[in-house]
């Protein structure tokens, strides 16, 4: 068993990006639970123990935990969170 990541919270988190996340989350093996729990709520996906959760403010949350894959996903979402979505040029 891995040691146990605390908690994180992301804010600001563009709709597009939150998107972005979730599919990320999809693809490396995550369940979506369709019940989401208030209308604030846009998404939520278990992970090994970790419940991410993508609120309509911009904030997104996971609740921690010790599965070893959860410090690649906080990179990948920091990644994600950093860097504004790419445009065309005109």
């Amino acid at each position: 068993m891995g040691s146990t990541l605390p908690h994180r919270t992301w804010r600001e988190v563009p709709r597009a990006r939150s998107e972005e996340i979730l599919h990320l989350l999809l693809r490396c093996g995550g369940l979506r639970d369709h019940d989401v729990r208030g209308q604030s709520e846009i998404w939520r996906v278990r992970y090994a123990g970790a419940t991410f959760t993508a609120y309509a403010s911009g904030t997104l949350y996971c609740s921690g935990g010790d599965a070893p894959e959860l410090p690649f996903l906080y990179g990948q979402i920091d990644e994600l969170v950093a860097h504004p979505a790419r445009t065309s040029a005109p």
